[in-house]
This record gives C-alpha cells, sequence and structure tokens, in this order.
C-alpha cells in the first residue's frame, strides 16, 4: 500500500516487470519499495525452497537479492528502479541464477573492467550518517581534503535517510527530517566530496581502501581513515522469522518515511527499545492496523522513576516526544504488551500470524506484517578487518564494539571509528564524538585544531547524551538473552539455511569453538558474512560449555565486506613460479585458551598437528592397536586442511614442472606415483564415514592458451606417463565438447581423468571422526614449547601439560621446522600462505577440475554451484601471529585469470576471499625417521589435501615396522644431504 500526505506528490510512474508480471512503481524509488506498494513480499526463493523477502532493508542481509536486467546479485532495498527493468526472484522456476548463457568470448570483449589510478586523499570517510556528515564537514570547513563514501542513494544513513526522489518534499516533513537535511546541506557547502551508492568491499590497510564506485574498482589513499559505519540491527532468531513479511523496524521505518509505503494492512511491531513505538506510532498514522506493539521490557514503575527523571533531565524533548507516541497508541485502542516476545512467526508463502509469550499467557495475533527490533549492532567489519581492536558487548545476544579513546581513535594510529559503527549511543552521541574527532584528526595533521569552545561544546552534549542513553536503557532493560530457549529447528543462519539443531549437533560432535562450527555446518559462509548469525552461534557454543564470546568467539572478518561482482575486480598481474615462501613464527600459546589441563600425559605416538595428516597418521596408528595422542595449538583442521579449495591433484601443477618447478622438478616428479592411491584411500576413507565427502572424480583439465603452452603439456604428460599417470593432450575442438563454458580461445588442455575433487571441510572432520572412533585422542590448545628426550622415549612439552611417549610424528605442517629443530634438527619446510575464492552460487558451467598450464588457477563448481577458485596466488603473513590474510593485488590477479578462462564466471558475484597456510618444500613430502632421534618421525607434505592418506598410510607402515606399499627413499631426508 501507498500512503498519502499532504505535502508529498507522488512522482513518475514508471512500468517494470517482476517475474512476468506487469508492474508499476514510482521513479526515485527502491525495487523493493516499488514491490511493497504491490504487495509483493516474497522477492524469491532460498534453494531450500522457502520463499524469502525483505528483512533488514538496509543492504547487510542480502534476503532481497534480485536479478536485475541479467544482473545477479542486486539487493533490491538499495537498488533505484528504472523504466522498462526485467526483475526476477533468483530460485524460483526456470531460474538458476549467474552465468545463463554461459558467455564464452563475447563478455571478454564487451565488458573490459575499468581499473583508474589510486587516489589519494587527506581523509577518507565511510559512511554518511550523522557521525559521517559531521566529522566530514567539519574537516572539510577547515581546509582539508575529504572524500566520503557511503552505499546508499542519499545520505543521512538510518537516522537522517530523507525521503525518497519519488516523493522530495519542497520543505522538512518533521524535526528529525529538517536535522538531515541540515546536516547534508552543511555538507554540500563544505567542499567535502561524496561518492554515493559506493562499496567499501574491503580494507586492507589503513591506506588501501578497496572501493567500487560507479562500476569502477578504486583504491583509496587516505593519510586519515574515519570509519562512521553505523549499524544494524540486531537479529533475534524465531520460528518462522525468514517468512516474507517478517522484517526489522528498521527496514518498516525505511519504506514508511522514506518511500511512503509499505507491504501489508496489519502490523505487529515487537522487540525491545522506543524506536518501535516511533514506528508502531508513524504506521498508525499512515493507515495501518497495529495488532500489537510488543515490548520485551517490564511495564515502567515505581522502580523507574529515578531513572525516568535523570532521562528527563537530559533530553525533556526526547521524553516529551515519546510520550507523545505511547498516548497515540493508547489512543487508538493499541494493546502495548510489556514484558512480551514473539515466540513464532507463522505462515506458508507469506507470514499470517505471530504467536506471543506475555506474562498473562501466550495470545495469537494474526498479522500480515511483523517488524522485529531488538536494538543494534555495531557495523564494525572494516575495523575488524584492519584489527582494530575490538571489546564484546555483553549485552542480550552480544556484539563487538571498537576499543576508542575520547576522540574515537583506534590502537591503530591513523585510523578513527565513531558513531553507531564503533558503539551503540545514537545520533546525539554520534555528532558529539564526531566534532572530537575532527578536532584530533586536524591536530594529528599539523592543522589548528576547532578550538576550545568548540570542543568543550561537544563534550558537555556528548556527557547529556550519553546521561541520557544510560537512563533510557535502564528504563527499557530487557531479560537476558538464553540460547536454550532456541527450538532445534529455528533457523540461525538465513543465507545457508543453518538451524539451531545443527550446531548444538556440531559442537556435540567436537565443535566447541565458532571457527569449528562454521566448518561443520556453514554457518556464516553465506552472503551477509556472518552478521545473521554470528552472535547467536557464540553464544550457542558458550552454552554447551566452549569458550565464552570475545572478539575471538565471532567468526573472523573475510573480504569482501559485502558481495562483489567478480568482473570488477579482474585485473591481469604479473605471475611467479611455484610459491612464495614465508617462516611462519613459532606456535606460541595463546594465553586466553592454551592453559595447563593435566600433570602428565602418557601414551605411546603423539602426533603433533591435528590437520588432515595428523588426523590421518593418528588413525591408522590407533587401528594398529597403539595409544595416540594428537595435539595442536588450535583447534583441528583449523589452518590447511579447512582452508585449501579441496582439489584433488594427480597431474603435476604448471609450477611443478619445467623452468619454474623448485629442484629442476625431479621431487615434485617421484610425488606422481602417490596421487592415484591417494584418491582410492580418500574413497575408503567416505565409504568407512558413512558421509557424503562430495567426492567427485570427473578429471582434471590443465589448460593452455598458446602453442608454447601446449609444447609444455605434451612433455608434462610424457613424463606423467612415464610414472603411471594417465594424461592426454587434446585439442581445442575436443575441449569445447568436453567443457563448452571455458573460453573457446583456448587452444587445448591436459585431460587427466584420475583427478577430482573433495569438500575439505567434510573430509577433514571425518578423518578426525575415523581418528577418534579408532581410539586416538585430540587435545586442542596444547601448543607444543618443547621436547627432550626422556631415556627411550620423549618427554613433551605442551601448553595444556606434560606429554611422555615412547615415539613422535611430526605433521604440524608449515611448523613442521620449528618441532623438528627442539628435537635437534629443523627440517627444510617453509611456510606458503595462500589464498581462495568462492562465489555465489549459479548454474552448472564446469564439471572438472580447471588449472592452467602457464598462470596460477584452479577452478571448480561446488555441488551448490559455487565457484571455488585458487591456484597458489599468495596471501600475506602476520609475522607475530602467524595469521594469513588475503592480499587485494592477489585477489585481483586470481579473478582476471578465472574470468579469462570461464568468462561466464564475470556474471558471478565473489562471496569470500580467504587465507591458509600451505606447504612449501621442493615439490615432495619428507617422511619416515629422522637421523640422530631415535623415535622421532616426519610426516609433512606441501600437497597435503591429496596426498595425507597415502603419506599416513607409509608413515605408519614405517613407524610399524612393515613393508610401505610404496618406497618412501624418494621422501626421507637424505635427500637433502
Amino acid at each position: 500500500m501507498r500512503f498519502s500526505h499532504p505535502d508529498l506528490a507522488p512522482g513518475t510512474r514508471i512500468p517494470f516487470r517482476f517475474d512476468g508480471r506487469d508492474m508499476e512503481g514510482l521513479d526515485g524509488e527502491t525495487i523493493a519499495a516499488a514491490l511493497s506498494a504491490a504487495g509483493v513480499t516474497a522477492f524469491r526463493r532460498h534453494r531450500d525452497g522457502d520463499p524469502r523477502g525483505l528483512w533488514c532493508g538496509m543492504g547487510t542481509c542480502f534476503d532481497c537479492v534480485v536479478t536485475v536486467d541479467g544482473r545477479t546479485g542486486q539487493r533490491a532495498c538499495l537498488t533505484k528502479l528504472a523504466a522498462g527493468m526485467e526483475i526476477e526472484g533468483p530460485g524460483g522456476p526456470g531460474r538458476t541464477g549467474p552465468g545463463d548463457a554461459a558467455p564464452r568470448r563475447a563478455d571478454l570483449a564487451e565488458t573490459p573492467p575499468e581499473r583508474v589510478p589510486d587516489l589519494a586523499v587527506d581523509v577518507a570517510v565511510v559512511g554518511a550518517g550523522p557521525a559521517g556528515l559531521t566529522v566530514a564537514a567539519a574537516l572539510a570547513e577547515a581546509g582539508l581534503d575529504v572524500l566520503v563514501v557511503y552505499a546508499r542513494p542519499d545520505p543521512g544513513g538510518q537516522f537522517w535517510k530523507p525521503v525518497a526522489d519519488s516523493h522530495r518534499p519542497a520543505r522538512a516533513l518533521d524535526a528529525q527530517f529538517a536535522a538531515g537535511l541540515a546536516a547534508t546541506e552543511r555538507f554540500d557547502r563544505s567542499g567535502a566530496r561524496r561518492w554515493q551508492e559506493a562499496t567499501v568491499w574491503s580494507a586492507f590497510a589503513a591506506d588501501e581502501l578497496a572501493v567500487l564506485h560507479d562500476g569502477r574498482h578504486r583504491i583509496l589513499r587516505p593519510r586519515r581513515l574515519v570509519l562512521a559505519t553505523g549499524a544494524y540491527e540486531r537479529p533475534v532468531p524465531i520460528p518462522g522469522w525468514t517468512l516474507p513479511g517478517v522484517m526489522t523496524t528498521g527496514a518498516a521505518q525505511t519504506l514508511a518515511r522514506a518511500y511512503r509505503v509499505f507491504p501489508g494492512r496489519r502490523a505487529v511491531v515487537a522487540g525491545n527499545g522506543p524506536l518501535n513505538f516511533q514506528v508502531a506510532a508513524d504506521l498508525l498514522r499512515s493507515g495501518v492496523e497495529i495488532g500489537a506493539v510488543v515490548e520485551s521490557a517490564p511495564a515502567p514503575g515505581v522502580a523507574n522513576l529515578a531513572a525516568a527523571w535523570r532521562a528527563a533531565r537530559a533530553a525533556p524533548g526526547l521524553i516529551a516526544q515519546g510520550l507523545g507516541y505511547l498516548a497515540a497508541l493508547k489512543r487508538a485502542g493499541v494493546p502495548i504488551l510489556w514484558g512480551s516476545r514473539v515466540i513464532a512467526a507463522e505462515g506458508g508463502e507469506a507470514l499470517t500470524a505471530c504467536r506471543i509469550a506475555t506474562p498473562s499467557g501466550e495470545r495469537r495475533v494474526d498479522a500480515d506484517v511483523l517488524t522485529l527490533g531488538h536494538g543494534f549492532v555495531p557495523s564494525s567489519e572494516l575495523a575488524r578487518q584492519l584489527g582494530c581492536r575490538q571489546r564484546f558487548v555483553d549485552s542480550h545476544v552480544g556484539a563487538l564494539a571498537v576499543e576508542t579513546d575520547a576522540t574515537g581513535r583506534t590502537s591503530l594510529e591513523t585510523v578513527w571509528s565513531i558513531g553507531d559503527g564503533a558503539a551503540i549511543g545514537g545520533s546525539v552521541v554520534a555528532q558529539a564524538r564526531a566534532v572530537l574527532a575532527a578536532d584530533a584528526i586536524l591536530m594529528s595533521l599539523d592543522r589548528p585544531g576547532l578550538g576550545a569552545p568548540a570542543v568543550a561544546a561537544a563534550q558537555s552534549r556528548l556527557a547529556r547524551a550519553e546521561a541520557f542513553q544510560s537512563a533510557l536503557w535502564t528504563l527499557f532493560r530487557a531479560p537476558p538473552f538464553d540460547p536454550a530457549g532456541i527450538a532445534d529447528d529455528t533457523v540461525i543462519c538465513r543465507c545457508e539455511g543453518v538451524r539451531a539443531g545443527a550446531i548444538r549437533q556440531a559442537i556435540a560432535g567436537g565443535g566447541a569453538d565458532i571457527g569449528t562450527v562454521k566448518r561443520l555446518t556453514r554457518t556464516g559462509m553465506g552472503r551477509c558474512q556472518g552478521r545473521n548469525c554470528a552472535a547467536t552461534a557464540a553464544r550457542l557454543v558458550a552454552a554447551a560449555g566452549g569458550a565464552a564470546p570475545e572478539p575471538r568467539a565471532l567468526f573472523a572478518p573475510r573480504p569482501p565486506v559485502v558481495p562483489v561482482p567478480l568482473a570488477a575486480l579482474a585485473f591481469e598481474k604479473p605471475e611467479w613460479g611455484g610459491h612464495r615462501r614465508a617462516v611462519p613464527p613459532p606456535a606460541h600459546p595463546r594465553p586466553d585458551r592454551n592453559r595447563p589441563r593435566w600433570a602428565m600425559r602418557e601414551t605411546d605416538v603423539l602426533v603433533v598437528g591435528a590437520g588432515v595428516v595428523g588426523a590421518a597418521v593418528a588413525r591408522e596408528l590407533a587401528l594398529a592397536g597403539l595409544g595416540v595422542v594428537v595435539v595442536d595449538r588450535d583447534a583441528p583442521g583449523q589452518q590447511a586442511s579447512t582452508a585449501n579449495a579441496g582439489s584433488l591433484h594427480v597431474q603435476l601443477l604448471s609450477f611443478d614442472f619445467g623452468a619454474k618447478a623448485e629442484a629442476d622438478g625431479g621431487p615434485a616428479a617421484a610425488t606422481l606415483r602417490l596421487g592415484n592411491p591417494s584418491v582410492a584411500l580418500w574413497r575408503e576413507i567416505e565409504a568407512a564415514s558413512g558421509r557424503n565427502l562430495d567426492i567427485k572424480i570427473t578429471g582434471g583439465l590443465m589448460v593452455g592458451e598458446t602453442a608454447r603452452d601446449m609444447e609444455f603439456l605434451a612433455a608434462k604428460a610424457r613424463l606423467e606417463g612415464e610414472h603411471g599417470v594417465e594424461t592426454h593432450v587434446v585439442g581445442a575442438n575436443e575441449l569445447r565438447s568436453l567443457e563448452p563454458a571455458l573460453w573457446d580461445g583456448l587452444a587445448g588442455a591436459a585431460l587427466c581423468p584420475a583427478e577430482g575433487k573433495i569438500d575439505p571441510l567434510a573430509g577433514t572432520f571425518a578423518v578426525i571422526a575415523l581418528a577418534e572412533a579408532a581410539g586416538a585422542v585430540f587435545e586442542a590448545d596444547a601448543a607444543v614449547l618443547a621436547i627432550a628426550r626422556e631415556g627411550t622415549g620423549w618427554r613433551v612439552e605442551t601448553a595444556a601439560g606434560p606429554v611422555r611417549c615412547g615415539r613422535i610424528v611430526n605433521c604440524a605442517g608449515a611448523w613442521s621446522s620449528h618441532v623438528a629443530a627442539m628435537a635437534g634438527r629443523p627440517i627444510p619446510v617453509h611456510g606458503a600462505p595462500l589464498q581462495m575464492l568462492v562465489t555465489e552460487p549459479g548454474p552448472p558451467l564446469v564439471s572438472r577440475l580447471v588449472a592452467h598450464a602457464n598462470r596460477h588457477l584452479s577452478l571448480k563448481q561446488t555441488r551448490l554451484g559455487s565457484l571455488l577458485i585458487g591456484g597458489g596466488w599468495s596471501a600475506g603473513l602476520d609475522p607475530a601471529t602467524g595469521a594469513s590474510s588475503s592480499l587485494g593485488w592477489a585477489i585481483e590477479g586470481n579473478a582476471w585469470v578465472a574470468t579469462r578462462v570461464l568468462p561466464a564466471a564475470r556474471r558471478f558475484h565473489l562471496l569470500r576471499a580467504w587465507a591458509g597456510m600451505n606447504i612449501n618444500i621442493d615439490g615432495a613430502p619428507i617422511l619416515g625417521a629422522m637421523p640422530g632421534a631415535p623415535g622421532f618421525y616426519n610426516c609433512v607434505t606441501s600437497n597435503g589435501y591429496t596426498l595425507a592418506p597415502i603419506v599416513a598410510r607409509l608413515t605408519a607402515d614405517t613407524l610399524l615396522g612393515r613393508e610401505p606399499a610404496l618406497p618412501i627413499a624418494p621422501f626421507t631426508l637424505d635427500r637433502f644431504g
């Protein structure tokens, strides 16, 4: 329905089509507003078949993504309507997603990415709400070159959002609109620049912001960075909260205030805090029937008088305004249910009713719209990417806030975080802190500050505003959040459709930390990057006895912070041979988790490293009847084992043969006899585990573009044939018949029928489970600190306590040299931090593993339709912590190669880039006993995922005195002299 207003006249009507139906909207409104006005609440279908619609209304949840004129992944809540638009909701009949029509050459010629030079500015401000507009105007007025970047079509943020162009008024409609208009006009006069409808998709460094603006990829290099990113509404999952018609209070407010529309006629407004009363009163005034206002805080009483008095003294106008909302609702007979909460949303294709728990019993209220508002969560993703110190705010579900000083300066010298993006405080607090930040930034650049009067006024205003906020939330204090009350069938992760029961099952199966839960269930792996599920999942982990929520208890931040078109990032980069070596620091214990837990442990064999290789070794030895303990400084499978792209390589990679190969390629060639037996063992592991590891042996293609590439592939195939690996060189025509979606400019490929892929998340945890079932014991948070001989065995000091054992197997991957050195001899193993990319799901394009003869590439498509892209592009390494991180140039180069080989990939959005620690040796494993250290064995390989089962089997054979299935002589330390 559309709202009328005496001072507003609707704009020009324009035609568009949605799912084949002719519709009309208004020029200047968003797609979501136009659909809502037409009564459409279901915009698309999730892959599980459930209908989905508008949820957050501000671009953070991605539940409203639609396909617009063939462009996928467009957020309906942010995308402006245009005449003649053809809009489709992904997931419906006949709609599959990006990549339809599988372009092979046209996309390369028609849509080349445009990269412009980096832009240096004095100050970059991310966000254009009260904090961002205020700080930008003050800095620009002082003469600085200031650029403000924000995602919305108009400045103002969530609080000052103006009336849309579809209803642009001649004057401000109320005091809130007037304040936003005044701030915008001051900003426009100040001389600051702005990029609207721009996406800051990553902060690789304080002076390296990656931005998509006007279809172009830009790198901003500010001398000072201000994060004024605002907040999004705190998600509180209930049964049915994914139904169309259920949305956040902020989404409802945006539709009503900015676009003058609403998707229903009867609403229930629920949650916690005064915003819900404002929205209910606004909707009532516009003609929406309010079935109930449901407030989780108890009804105000005598106990609240002191807080009410403090609030009234600090902000009498706001208190009067709030009392006005209450009076209007009561006059209209709207039930106000204090101390109550919505416990379920009911409906099939859309919402029909709400179930409400009240102090007097359960009630059911019919409604076609339910708004849920439980307060706000700082949008601190960019601050987390940069490494700004965070703190966990233990309120309700909980959230992360950015640690700052009084001016908003973070733990990074050139980065400020202000407004609700740092910590929730409201618009007045945001504006006051913006003034203090502007003063501090000016002085940090050796400029005169704003002056003592301006600073004193801001400090006074800040003190009053903070006093008001403290009193207000004493009045609206809600009961604590209880994760035990979440039913197992409640969806927690909206993007991936993961339910509470699956998370609890993962926790019970060994997922005692949030990272393992993510890997086991895919929670947090969708478009919203965990914004809607991370805190709740962390609470479920804590409730089961895991780590209490704190900054590291939430999902690690990954670029991009929002999905971006892969094509926009694709730029050719110089490449290199092999992996770039790095030396990770020793596995120092984390003081928050690595604590003593035992006085002494005794076992036959201690395995150091709980990745897939260590788990496979533990299983082999436990099945042979030995007592096995596996220790790791972190949780099992946290490094390369679950950070890799899941390729099952049998043929040599391009940098393992020819001029690029280490040690002339001899060691790598020796590994060729290991690939096929290891893949066969993976099959056995899948059968033994009873799990679907998504093993697909459909063959691998290494493509070539030039005659020189084809000569390289032919020589490589001959060598592989000599070592028992079947490889055929195919020409361009046969390649097109095998994989029609690949670029038709390719000259041919080497086809290896035995190659394929595996789900590394499922595979790693299946091996761990099999090892535990055989009797192996895994000890997380047990970093190895020292190793010493003790009699005929070993004594190993770990952060969790000492272990006495007869034999040690070193499976510590990139850290293996550190472990071996403790036993007397470092080994020639280096780290090689690598990155991987994953896209949104799409239709089937490629069935085989795809690599390149002269480029770094591995590309495959998952069963869900996502493209997994890797191939050895380097990642960064923190020398202090050993943490790997993605690099902007590597993402660009990786995307370029992938879209060159598979042009249809240009239509996909990049969902996530991540980094893991790979291993660099000389192309071959290091296996067997270590000379001079009786009972100490190494089991380390740089093709660890494919070869894990076979190197584990060979290691077990050697340790147990059995004849190895294959000779291990080429893989011992003897080859290094």
